[in-house]
C-alpha cells in the first residue's frame, strides 16, 4: 500500500511541472500558464467529486473506471504536445488528465482504519505524510532527470504509467468500511462538509498551504536576495528534511494527550518560527530556522491527518480526504500568487512574503481553537 502511495503520489509534481515545460516549449509561457492551471482547477474541482463516488459506489469499481478515463487523457495529451496541437486541444486535454485523476491518495487514506488496529494509525499516516513530502520533491527530481534526457512530454507519460501503476498496486488492498450509513437531505448532500470539525480541519489545511505557498516564494526571494539564488533549493530541502524526520520520530511515539491544545501550540510556534524567517537575512541562520520549521511541520501534518481521519464519519472519510487535496491545491496557488505579488511590490524582499506565511499559520492556530470533541470519534489513541 505505502508502494501504492508513493506512486500515486509522485505523478501530480511531475505533471505539474512538465505540462507547464512541454507547453511552453511548443506555444510559450503564457499558453504554459494556462495549461497548467486548467490541469490544476479540474483536479482540484473534480477529487471531492470522485471521492463521494467512491464513498457511495465501493473504492475499487470507480478507482478502475478512473484510471481508464485518465490513461487516455494522458496519452492524448501526449500526442497533442508532440504535434504541437492547438492551444485550446491542449488546454482541453490538460483538464481531462485533471479531471479524471483517479483520487488513490484519500482513498487509501480512508482505508487505513479499515486496514489496521488503532494502535498503528498513527505511525501509518505519519508515514503517509512523509511519502507526500518526499514525493513532490521526487517529482520535480524525475523531471530534472528526464529533460536531461529527453523532451518534457515524457515526463507526461511518465506521470501517467506511474498513476496507473500505483491503482493497480493499491486496489487488490483496500478496505471498505464493514457498514456505510447513508444520510439523506442537506446533510447527505453536504457530505463531509456537513460536519463541523471537518470544515474546520479543512480551513486549517487551507491557511497552511497559504503559508507554504508564501514561503517557497519566500524563501526563493531571500536567498536571491542574498546573492546566493542557489540556496533556495538547500533551505527548501533543509525544511523538507526537517519535516520528514519528525514525522517519521512522532508516528513511532507513545502520546495520548488531547489533540486540539497540540494543534494549537504546533500552529503557533509555526507562526513565530516564519516570523522569525522573516526577520532575518542571512541563509545560514535562515537555514537553522527552516530546520526546526521542517521538524515542527512534520508532526503537525501528521496530526492533522490523524484527526481529520477520526473526524469524518467512515461513510465520508474518502470524500473528506478528497477535499483536504482541493485545500492543499487551492492554498498553495492562493499562497505563491499572493506572495509573487508581495516580491514584486516590495522590490525583492522577502519579509512581506513570509511575514504572511506567518499570519496564515497564525490564522491556522486560530481556527484550531474552535475544534470540538465529537461524540463517539476517537481521539488520538493511547497505545499500550
Amino acid at each position: 500500500m505505502f508502494a501504492a502511495v508513493a506512486l500515486t503520489r509522485i505523478a501530480p509534481p511531475i505533471l505539474n511541472l512538465s505540462l507547464l515545460l512541454a507547453a511552453a516549449a511548443a506555444h510559450g509561457y503564457a499558453i504554459g500558464g494556462l495549461v497548467l492551471t486548467g490541469f490544476s482547477v479540474a483536479l482540484a474541482v473534480c477529487v471531492p467529486v470522485s471521492g463521494r463516488l467512491v464513498d457511495r459506489f465501493r473504492p475499487r469499481a470507480v478507482l478502475l473506471a478512473l484510471l481508464v478515463v485518465h490513461v487516455l487523457a494522458c496519452a492524448a495529451t501526449v500526442l497533442a504536445l508532440a504535434a504541437q496541437a492547438d492551444p485550446v486541444l491542449l488546454i482541453a486535454a490538460a483538464i481531462g488528465v485533471g479531471g479524471s485523476a483517479p483520487p488513490a491518495a484519500p482513498v487509501i487514506r480512508a482505508s487505513w482504519p479499515a486496514i489496521l488496529p488503532a494502535e498503528q494509525l498513527r505511525t501509518a499516516y505519519a508515514l503517509d505524510a512523509v511519502l507526500n513530502e518526499t514525493m513532490v520533491v521526487g517529482g520535480l527530481l524525475v523531471v530534472s532527470g528526464l529533460l536531461a534526457l529527453a523532451a518534457p512530454v515524457a515526463a507526461v507519460g511518465v506521470a501517467g504509467v506511474c498513476t496507473a501503476l500505483g491503482v493497480l498496486i493499491a486496489v487488490p488492498g483496500l478496505r471498505a468500511p464493514a457498514e456505510r450509513v447513508r444520510t439523506r437531505g442537506v446533510r447527505g448532500f453536504l457530505g463531509p462538509l456537513a460536519q463541523g470539525r471537518v470544515r474546520v480541519l479543512l480551513g486549517m489545511a487551507a491557511a497552511d498551504m497559504v503559508a507554504f505557498g508564501c514561503l517557497l516564494v519566500g524563501v526563493s526571494a531571500l536567498a536571491t536576495s542574498a546573492a546566493a539564488p542557489e540556496a533556495s533549493g538547500v533551505l527548501l530541502s533543509v525544511f523538507s528534511a526537517g519535516a520528514v524526520f519528525s514525522a517519521l520520530c512522532y508516528g513511532m511515539r507513545e502520546r495520548d494527550t488531547a489533540a486540539r491544545p497540540r494543534l494549537v501550540a504546533l500552529h503557533a510556534v509555526s507562526a513565530l518560527l516564519l516570523a522569525i524567517v522573516a526577520a532575518t537575512s542571512g541563509p545560514v541562520l535562515a537555514g537553522v530556522v527552516l530546520l526546526l520549521l521542517g521538524l515542527v511541520s512534520g508532526m503537525r501534518d501528521t496530526l492533522h491527518q490523524l484527526v481529520l481521519g477520526s473526524a469524518a464519519a467512515a461513510e465520508h472519510r474518502t470524500e473528506a480526504f478528497a477535499w483536504l487535496t482541493t485545500c492543499m491545491w487551492g492554498g498553495n496557488g492562493i499562497g505563491t500568487a499572493v506572495a509573487g505579488q508581495l516580491v514584486g511590490w516590495s522590490g525583492g524582499s522577502h519579509r512581506a512574503a513570509l511575514l504572511t506565511a506567518a499570519l496564515a499559520a497564525g490564522a491556522a492556530s486560530v481556527l484550531a481553537l474552535m475544534l470540538r470533541a465529537r461524540a463517539g470519534a476517537p481521539q488520538v489513541q493511547r497505545q499500550s
